[in-house]
Formats: C-alpha cells, structure tokens, sequence
C-alpha cells in the first residue's frame, strides 16, 4: 500500500479513536473500524486489495497460532516427553528479521522440522512477547493501585473522572465566596 494511502488510513483510525475517547464511551475495536470505513469510503476503493492482504495476512497468522496447538503423541513419546504433561506444538513460528522478531514477519516451520536454531529463534520471540506482555500488565496494575489509592475499590469514577478530580482539588483557591 502506498506510504501516503497507509498514512491517511492512520490518521483516519486516530481521528476515529480520539472521538470515541473523547465522547468518554467505551467502544470496540469493530466500532472504530465502521466509523473510519464510513467517514472514508473513497480511501477504501483505493486501497482494498491492500487491506485484503493485509487481513487475510492477520488470519493465517491466527490460523498458524492456533494450529501450533496441536499435538503429536507419536514424536513426543519417541523423544522421551511425556504428553501427559507436554504439548508439543505443531508448528513455531520463527522471525525472519531477529532485529524485529517481535512484529516482523515470521515463517512458519512444521515443529518437526524445526533445528536447534529455529527453536532458539522462537524462543527470543516468546521472550520479548512475555516482557512486552509484562510491562503492559504492570503499567496497568500501576494505574489501578493509584485509582483505588484516590478513589478507593469499589469506586464506581473512571481513571478520566478520578484524574479531573485530583486537578480540581490541585487547583489554587480563589477566596471567592471568603469573607
């Protein structure tokens, strides 16, 4: 997709977000996607194939994911792993770029066919996806051990009312109303 269609669609999503965010609703994902195909349709008759792609790309990823959840008794047990309690994975995913295994693209390697290099491959990606995951989860744990530190835990205030609260109580008095 051409760098300056892919920039007015990104634009587009932000515009779209920041008006939900700023309305104050919750809303999903599916949300935001109808409001831009809505706000944009021209772009889209533009860039459809792309997009397709795009997509269709996500759904192999998905479709790949869920396929390395499959089992192979028969290799377990001739390797000595119990598949009681392991579950070997069908297929890995192995990151074609190691400077971006996180979000470069991957091929896909049945687990059979995988070396030593191509599981260490894997496993640099699972590390930095679990840090990554990690530092999220503790951001968000952060946010809500302050919110109930100011609002306490069954406080029905959003983390946007809680911090419009402690700014009004930040702000300076005026001595109206004094005597």
């Amino acid at each position: 997709m051409q760098s300056n269609k892919r920039s007015e669609l990104t634009d587009a999503i932000r515009c779209a977000v920041r008006q939900f965010r700023d309305a104050g609703q919750r809303f999903m994902n599916k949300s935001i996607v109808d409001a831009v195909i809505e706000s944009n349709g021209p772009l889209f008759a533009e860039v459809g194939h792309a997009l397709a792609r795009e997509k269709l790309f996500d759904l192999t990823r998905r479709i790949m994911k869920s396929s390395a959840e499959m089992t192979e008794d028969e290799a377990q047990l001739e390797l000595g792993l119990d598949p009681a309690s392991f579950e070997m994975p069908g297929m890995i995913a192995v990151p074609v770029d190691p400077a971006n295994s996180l979000n470069g693209d991957c091929e896909w390697v049945p687990v059979t066919e995988a070396t030593v290099a191509d599981l260490d491959a894997n496993l640099i990606m699972l590390e930095f996806q679990i840090k990554a995951d990690q530092s999220k989860r503790r951001n968000v744990l952060l946010l809500r051990q302050r919110l109930v530190s100011l609002v306490g835990e069954n406080s029905p205030l959003t983390v946007g009312q809680a911090l419009a609260l402690v700014r009004e109580l930040k702000k300076p008095c005026t001595g109206e109303g004094e005597q």
